[in-house]
């Protein structure tokens, strides 16, 4: 039977994200820490950073 992928917080993919766009821990030392591949937080970093990017162009989600 194949490994079942760890399910992240949106909490703790933002305080990844965070400490690693504070300089407060490289994307190396953050991927040990928390034991995720580098590659996946490079693309919770592109996400959050485009997400941002599209809420000040104005660009509203719907809350549903």
């Amino acid at each position: 039977m194949g490994k079942q992928r760890k399910i992240w917080s949106p909490e703790v993919k933002e305080e990844i994200v965070l400490a690693v766009l504070s300089g407060e821990k490289s994307i190396a030392e953050l991927a040990r820490q928390h034991g995720v591949a580098e590659s996946l937080i490079h693309n919770w970093r592109t996400q959050f950073l485009e997400a941002g990017r599209a809420r000040l162009a104005g660009n509203k989600q719907d809350d549903g």
